[in-house]
Formats: C-alpha cells, sequence, structure tokens
C-alpha cells in the first residue's frame, strides 16, 4: 500500500478507536496496541515496514524519558538510592528466580527456562511512567518507589545485555573484556557528569541570549541525542541516556521551556511506539488455534501473578506499608519494551523458535493492555487484603507504638494531619505556634525517620486509610482530621473511614478538582477545600484589582464570592437547601462599568436614587471618578456626568440598570 494512504487509513482507524476508547474510559495506550494490531502486516496489512514504524517508535520512547528527566532532578535520584539499589535489586532477583523455577518446573530447559527469566523480569517505563504522569503520581511516594524500581532494570540491561548472548549460543563479549568495558562506563558517565556541572548550562545561556526559539529547541534536542549516544556507547541503553540528558537540563533554569517544546513531539512519537508493538503480533495464526489462545492466557496470568508478588514484595522490602507495596506490584506486572528486544536477539541467534517468540510476543502485548486496568484496581485489592491479613495495619500501629510512649501519645481535641506535604507542614506548624497538639500519619519512611527525631512522638508511619493507624493516632479523641494526602484516590478511602469510625470528628479534605467536591462530602467530609477554588478565587482578586477598586470594595467581593463559592464544599444540614457553587458564580457574574451620561437619570442624582439594592439587588460597586477610584462611603453621594460605576453582577440585572445611565432616547450603537 502507498506510504501516504496506510497514513491515512492508520489516521482514520486511529481516531475512530481512540474515540470509542475515551467514551468507554479505555485507557489510550490500549487503543494503540489494538490499532497496531489492526494497521500491521498480520492483519490488514496498511504498514509492512515495520523497521521504519520501530524506529519512529523508539524516538518516542527517548523522548519520553527526556521528559520525565526534564521534571526529575539529581537531588530527587540521590534521595532515592535506596529505592534504585535495593528496592531494583530485589525486584529483578527475585522476578528471574520465580520465572526461571516457574518454566522450568513446566518442562522447558533450565538454559532457556533462566534466559525468559532475564526477558521477563523487566517491566515497561514508558507504560508505567505514562500512567503515572496521566495520574499525576510521578511524585508521591509510590511514583517514586516505581520510578527508582524502574531506573534500576534500566541500568541493569548493562549485564543482562553482556551475559545472554552466552546462554543463548550467539557468541557475545569476551570476559576477558569486562574491566575494559567498566572503564569505558565510568569515563562516559563522569563526562556526562562534565557537561551537565560546566558546559551545559554555560552554552543554554548564550543560546538562550539570542531569543531564537529554532535555535534553543535545536539545541535541547541536540543535547537529548547526544547523551543518549554517548551512553549507548558505553553499553547502556538509549533511553537511560535520554533520561540522564533531561537530568542534566532539568538542573538548569531553561527546563520548562524546553519541556514545552519536546512534550508534543514526546506524545506523537510514543503513540507510534505502541503501535509499533501492536503490529509485531502475529493475530492471524493465533486466533486460528484456541489451545494457542488457552495457552497465551495460562502463560499471562502466570507473568502477571509473578510480577505483582515480587513487586510487591520488594517495595515491602524497603519498609513501604501494604497500599505502596500492592500498587507498586500491580504496576510492575507487565513485561517490558525492552524485553521485545532481548526476545529479538534469542530468535535471531535461532535459540528461540518462531512459535515461541509469537507466543511470547502476544502474552507480552496483553500484560502491558492489562496494566491500566490493573493499576485501577490496586486501591480495591487493598482493602481486601487489608481485611484478610488485619495483623499487617496492626503491626504498622505496633511498630509506631514501640517508638513512643502510649500515655503520651494519647492526646484530646488534637489535629489529625494525613499526609506531611507542603500543606501537611503548613498545618503542623500552625498548631505548634498556637498550642494545639496533633498527629501526622505519613507513609514516606523517610520523612517519618527525620522529623520524628524532632518532634517525637507526634508522628506515624502507615497508611491513613487503615483502621488501626487512626486508631492509633487517637481519632475517637480528636477534634479534626485534616486529609493532605498527595494520593489523591486515597482522599475518599480515608474520609470514608475516619467518619465510620468518629462520627463526629470534624474532617476537612483536600482534592484538586472541584467535580470531586460533592463525592467528598456525600463520604463524609464536612468541609472540602478544592485547589482549583482557591486558584479561582486569587485570580478572581487579582483581577478586580486591574479595575483599581479600592481594597475595602475587593474585601467585599471576595468575601461574597467565598460565602457562595464555599457552599459547594461544605457540608448543608438536612433542612438547608444548596446554595449556588463557585463554579455557577464565576460564570454568571462580572463586573460591568456603567458610564453616567449626560442628561441621564444618573446625572445630578445621588446612587441610594437609583435604589440599586431595592430593585436590582446590586450590592456591591465602586465609583471611579477623573480617572480615580473612590470608596463609596454613603449612598447619598451624587453622580455627576462622566462618572463611572462598576457594578459587580451578571449582564441580564447590568442591562436592567444600564438605561439609567443613558440620555434618554439613547440607543446602543
Amino acid at each position: 500500500m502507498d506510504f501516504m494512504l496506510g497514513l491515512v487509513s492508520i489516521g482514520l482507524i486511529s481516531i475512530a478507536l481512540l474515540y470509542v476508547g475515551l467514551r468507554f474510559k479505555l485507557p489510550s495506550i490500549v487503543s494503540f496496541l489494538i490499532i497496531g494490531m489492526l494497521a500491521g502486516p498480520y492483519a490488514l496489512g496498511i504498514i509492512t515496514d515495520q523497521e521504519q514504524i520501530e524506529t519512529i517508535g523508539e524516538i518516542g520512547i527517548i523522548l519520553l524519558l527526556f521528559t520525565i528527566g526534564l521534571e526529575f532532578s539529581f537531588e530527587k535520584l540521590l534521595k532515592s538510592w535506596r529505592i534504585v539499589i535495593i528496592g531494583g535489586l530485589i525486584q529483578l532477583i527475585t522476578t528471574i528466580i520465580a520465572i526461571t523455577a516457574a518454566t522450568y518446573l513446566l518442562g522447558v530447559p533450565f538454559t532457556a527456562a533462566l534466559v525468559f527469566g532475564f526477558i521477563i523480569s523487566l517491566s515497561s517505563t514508558a507504560i508505567v511512567m505514562k500512567i503515572l504522569q496521566e495520574r499525576r503520581e510521578v511524585d508521591t511516594l509510590q511514583g517514586r518507589t516505581l520510578f527508582g524500581i524502574l531506573l534500576f532494570q534500566d541500568l541493569a540491561i548493562i549485564p543482562i545485555m553482556l551475559i545472554l548472548p552466552v546462554f543463548v549460543g550467539s557468541g557475545g563479549m569476551d570476559l576477558g573484556d569486562l574491566p575494559l568495558e567498566m572503564v569505558k562506563v565510568v569515563v562516559i558517565l563522569v563526562l556526562v557528569v562534565i557537561l551537565a556541572r560546566w558546559v551545559i548550562p554555560g552554552l543554554l545561556y548564550r543560546v538562550a541570549s539570542q531569543r531564537n526559539r529554532e535555535l534553543f529547541f535545536i539545541t535541547i534536542a541536540g543535547i537529548c541525542i547526544i547523551v543518549a549516544w554517548l551512553t549507548n556507547q558505553a553499553g547502556l541503553s538509549y533511553t537511560l541516556g535520554a533520561f540522564v540528558a533531561g537530568l542534566i537540563i532539568g538542573e538548569s533554569d531553561y527546563n520548562i521551556d524546553a519541556l514545552s517544546h519536546i512534550i508534543p513531539f514526546r506524545d506523537v512519537f510514543a503513540s507510534i511506539f505502541f503501535l509499533s508493538i501492536g503490529m509485531l503480533l502475529n493475530t492471524t495464526s493465533i486466533l486460528s488455534d484456541t489451545s494457542f489462545v488457552v495457552l497465551i492466557l495460562m502463560i499471562v496470568i502466570l507473568i502477571i501473578g509473578i510480577k505483582i508478588l515480587t513487586g510487591a514484595f520488594a517495595s515491602a522490602a524497603l519498609g513501604m506499608p501494604a497500599r505502596v507495596s500492592i500498587f507498586t506490584g500491580f504496576a510492575l506486572c507487565q513485561v517490558g519494551e525492552f524485553s521485545f528486544v532481548l526476545a529479538k536477539s534469542g530468535l535471531d541467534a535461532s535459540f528461540i523458535p518462531e512459535h515461541i517468540y509469537q507466543l511470547f510476543l502476544a502474552s507480552a502485548i496483553v500484560t502491558m493492555a492489562l496494566t491500566p486496568f490493573i493499576m485501577n484496581a490496586a486501591p480495591r485489592f487493598t482493602d481486601i487484603f487489608y481485611r484478610v491479613v488485619p495483623y499487617r495495619a496492626m503491626k504498622e500501629a505496633q511498630v509506631n507504638a514501640s517508638v513512643a510512649d502510649d500515655a503520651e501519645l494519647r492526646r484530646k481535641d488534637h489535629i489529625i494531619i494525613t499526609g506531611y506535604g507542603i500543606t501537611g507542614k503548613s498545618v503542623a506548624r500552625a498548631a505548634e505556634i498556637t498550642g494545639i497538639p496533633y498527629m501526622v500519619i505519613e507513609m514516606n519512611p523517610e520523612i517519618v525517620r527525620r522529623e520524628k527525631s524532632a518532634r517525637r512522638p507526634y508522628f506515624i508511619f502507615g497508611d491513613a486509610a487503615q483502621e488501626e493507624l487512626l486508631e492509633h493516632a487517637g481519632i475517637h479523641d480528636a477534634r479534626t482530621l485534616v486529609v493532605v494526602v498527595s494520593d489523591q484516590e486515597a482522599v475518599p478511602r480515608i474520609v470514608h473511614k475516619a467518619r465510620q469510625m468518629a462520627p463526629d470528628i470534624y474532617i476537612i479534605a483536600r482534592t484538586q478538582h472541584i467535580r470531586h467536591a460533592q463525592y467528598l462530602l456525600d463520604l463524609g467530609a464536612d468541609e472540602v477545600v478544592s485547589e482549583e477554588f482557591e486558584a479561582a478565587r486569587e485570580i478572581f482578586t487579582r483581577a478586580l484589582k486591574k479595575y483599581r477598586l479600592p481594597e475595602s470594595e475587593i474585601g467585599k467581593i471576595v468575601s461574597k464570592i467565598q460565602n457562595w463559592g464555599y457552599a459547594k464544599f461544605i457540608k448543608n444540614g438536612d433542612n438547608n437547601p444548596p446554595k449556588m457553587g463557585m463554579d455557577t458564580v464565576l460564570l454568571s457574574l462580572r463586573i460591568h462599568v456603567l458610564t453616567v451620561e449626560p442628561g441621564s437619570f444618573a446625572d445630578g442624582n445621588a446612587i441610594k436614587d437609583l435604589e440599586l439594592r431595592e430593585r436590582y439587588g446590586v450590592a456591591d460597586y465602586g465609583l471611579r471618578r477623573n480617572n480615580a477610584m473612590m470608596t463609596v462611603t454613603d449612598d447619598n453621594t451624587c453622580l455627576v456626568a462622566g462618572d463611572a460605576l462598576l457594578i459587580f453582577s451578571t449582564d441580564q440585572v447590568a442591562e436592567e440598570v444600564r438605561h439609567l445611565f443613558r440620555k434618554e432616547g439613547a440607543t446602543d450603537s
């Protein structure tokens, strides 16, 4: 098929399937895998040149890791060393051992079983990080844990690439050359550090000084490609090199602008990568044999089961609470994109037969497609886990009790703060200043270890959604619960559990979106603080200042906005009707400027004569005279031609009032 016609066909199929997928809340990754299967050489045959598609897809993964590096930092990376080394090593080794043992017990020769252990031990950095980005969970505890383990897997590609050829019989590197290769790795990594610290910041400064967007974009892309190539020469993957390049630029003052340039290209190329993965699968041969389908399902269950267990075990070994450990295991359940490269080398060496290769492809693609659904199921499985294994939550509570005297922890009328980010820390500091006792429940063990040494015994480690932790924090004696955890999926579960345990406690919950406010109120929250609402209020306040309204008038208007808007975020009594919400207020009310025309009714009359409050319900206004704002102290102020009255009302009310300011017989032009 003609290449351009093929692109048009894929575009039409993509639009249709992505639209259907969005309607049924199907993750975009799954849609692209299905599109690739349909458009590939084994189905409709729209695209047959797979190497070209794979090359473009690899560029997408490089850009994806590059953008992740831009948003990360060396400081965060150094803080995550325990996760990278300990967690990553445990996850990789246990997965290799488990997969090798399982396949060997199924009758596969030991050497082949070990090869499959290496191949399947890797997870997909692209899929996991894309899902975390969409969920805004990259910088949460579970996000950092997952990233650390995935980063170790990328680093582990070096020894795997060295070892695997020996097992598949394709030669490989002479072990005598290993010291030389390691020296090469160290030299190139040192070169990268030098570039990051001294060369690239100065280069970017000079490029940015030219104020040419094309030059800046080409420089950013060039740095990404050069660093990726250097790391590849050291035996590392291109994707890891792209991540390192992102880290280098992320440490400069130009990371935000660089990110804005790369994101549109990243999304396009990453989508093509998932298309290329789907194109690899021979759907015709698989679907024609029922036994083949059953075997694929069995392999998928085996892979997902083992990888969930090993991922959760690695996270638990780091001291993470059960919720983070389970989520980590569920997120690492798929086969990684680099596994396809390893499997292809086995196929080229005739170590892996064609039908086994297709079996692996089908199983790997299914695990990738199921990953978004499995990650979404993690919170529900966590609740089930705590009910089936209640001693885990009790153990976390006992650990906290062992490091502080119980009598000292028993408080009365205190605040329980769940989550110790910026907001939680601010609440705790305010409580300290005012002398209000408080307890903090935090899932990050590093934060608990650091803060508890200075403020013992106010910190409890664990999942605030568990009954034992809330019990230990004294929820029955507390007056207020503040829910400010970064994991948005955990907020409703904490609110619901707390309301069940303590019907009289006052619960304040933070949410990102206004649309989630009513759901949290229904679950038991007394008050919801929406980040969208607070941002809207601040923006609205600053917008009013541009109209030169006096501070007193601005305060009065904003106060009314708060009273109306907060009604959406505060639980009403049974007899109180619902009030207008913030979203409705901002859409219906605005500032209108009414200029007094000579000979109009308003000209020469006092403001009270207009009966703005009595007839039109307008209570908030300001007066501009001679281009200066006046604070209106009473309604006896007389208006003169040229004055401008600023009223805060709906468009309909403004039109009703406007005729008072026009000369009789005047019409709109």
